[in-house]
């Protein structure tokens, strides 16, 4: 991506400097346009996006530079393809006009442009939707180039678009047979094609057992930062992706991974409006959030980390900064199980454990309000996963994993500890019988408490009571 983008930098300044040679043969240009047509349809099935080409004549032998053909046709369609939604429709149209020329349209049911905009479509570095939710990223060099490009080739290039309707680029060419004829002008490899790749759940998901790695959210609407992160993490996390900010989020809330790396300018939803929205959720507050952004000055690094964000890169960044971070964030949520554990009731206070550690008040809310339904319901037997997803008004799904990420532990284990911890204080300071305790602490089953006690303690209630009384 880089080098495309100096590459076409370099192009603009040949172009300007009138050293770019025009190298043309002879041939039917409209069997390598179907050619170049259908090296982007993997990506615009990708996103759900129909390509269509049509032409007439069907053949049209003339003079053409395929070089240059292909820097005019992928900016023209990759243009196109950012800017449609899913579900909508690109159109490459191909005509033989009177007098001797050829016209190419590529239609789009996009966004459109506005007419204001329109004027400077064509200007380089120019950017019509330079907003932090921008649908697509872009450097504003493409068209100025493709401008160029059509000039250097005798052409005229012209645009007409409808903001919320959609956008026309046209490119009239003359029409010459005066070069080298070349019989078959489509390469045998198709390695100078430009062609986009998507990552796939195969790609993505590797590793021999997905269920015990820690589950990682990139979202990003950047096909080769999504690879490249992927190739990083090396098979470490079961990773999934969303394309925009919308998507991620709604995926978060859904799955509730261990970590998320997010980019800040996307479609729908920017990585600001992301992070705060997660962190402002009881379901999702306690995942961790890594921000990844080009924008690298101090302003932004602080307006990310205000909304939230647990991390801040700038783009490009370092493989082992990305990695350490990650680790980090990840070995601080073990840290965090011991306080929550403690929060609960589950495991007694240590010297280790008193060190300071920072925690948000909606997770400190959120295991307090577990506790609270659960002692509410110590004495009903009844009273289980499902009627605590009810109350708190979350998926067993959900809760399992909010609770797995906060303590490593099950909603199912955290009510048997609490009653079970209930109990030892019931055995400690009353002289109700094994069987009161156990109707008291929601067991139906005095035996299958017992049972239940010996294998969480090491002993049974009777024996656990009788070593207190000695002891005391």
């Amino acid at each position: 991506r880089l080098l495309s983008l100096v590459n076409q930098i370099l192009d603009l300044q040949k172009l300007e400097a009138g050293a770019m040679s025009v190298l043309l043969i002879q041939g039917d240009i409209l069997q390598y346009l179907k050619y170049l047509t259908e090296s982007f349809h993997s990506y615009s099935e990708s996103k759900n996006i129909q390509l269509q080409f049509s032409s007439d004549p069907e053949v049209l032998i003339m003079d053409y530079d395929p070089e240059k053909i292909q820097d005019i046709f992928s900016n023209l369609i990759s243009n196109a393809l950012k800017f449609t939604p899913s579900g909508g429709l690109i159109n490459i149209d191909c005509r033989k006009e009177n007098g001797g020329q050829f016209r190419m349209m590529v239609q789009d049911n996009g966004k459109g442009i506005s007419e204001q905009m329109l004027a400077h479509i064509f200007d380089r570095f120019y950017q019509v939707d330079d907003s932090s939710i921008r649908n697509a990223e872009g450097t504003g060099i493409g068209l100025a180039l493709t401008r160029e490009l059509v000039k250097l080739l005798g052409g005229d290039i012209s645009v007409k678009s409808i903001l919320g309707a959609g956008s026309e680029f046209t490119v009239v060419l003359p029409i010459t047979q005066g070069a080298p004829i070349v019989t078959d002008s489509i390469p045998n490899n198709r390695a100078n094609v430009v062609t986009l790749d998507v990552v796939t759940p195969q790609t993505i998901k590797n590793g021999a057992d997905l269920n015990e790695l820690p589950q990682l959210l990139i979202i990003e609407d950047n096909q080769d930062v999504i690879q490249y992160i992927v190739s990083v993490l090396n098979g470490d996390y079961h990773v999934s992706t969303a394309s925009d900010g919308k998507k991620g989020l709604e995926q978060a809330q859904q799955n509730i991974p261990d970590i998320i790396i997010s980019d800040v300018m996307m479609p729908q939803m920017d990585g600001y409006q992301v992070c705060i929205t997660l962190k402002q959720d009881t379901r999702t507050s306690h995942i961790p959030v890594i921000l990844l952004t080009a924008k690298a000055d101090i302003e932004s690094k602080l307006e990310g980390l205000q909304y939230g964000a647990d991390a801040y890169l700038t783009k490009p960044f370092i493989k082992d900064e990305l990695l350490v971070r990650i680790r980090s964030l990840l070995d601080q949520k073990e840290r965090l199980q011991k306080h929550y554990k403690q929060l609960f009731g589950i495991v007694s206070n240590t010297e280790d454990s008193k060190q300071s550690i920072q925690v948000s008040a909606p997770e400190n809310e959120f295991v307090i309000k577990v506790k609270t339904i659960i002692k509410e319901h110590l004495d009903d037997a009844t009273f289980g996963v499902d009627q605590l997803c009810h109350s708190m008004a979350v998926s067993n799904s959900q809760l399992y994993r909010k609770l797995k990420a906060q303590t490593g532990l099950s909603a199912h284990e955290i009510v048997q500890s609490i009653r079970l911890s209930h109990a030892e204080s019931l055995l400690k300071e009353t002289k109700f019988s094994i069987a009161e305790i156990a109707y008291d602490c929601g067991f139906s089953d005095p035996e299958y408490f017992s049972r239940v006690f010996r294998k969480k303690l090491g002993s049974s209630p009777t024996e656990f009571r009788n070593s207190y009384i000695v002891a005391k």
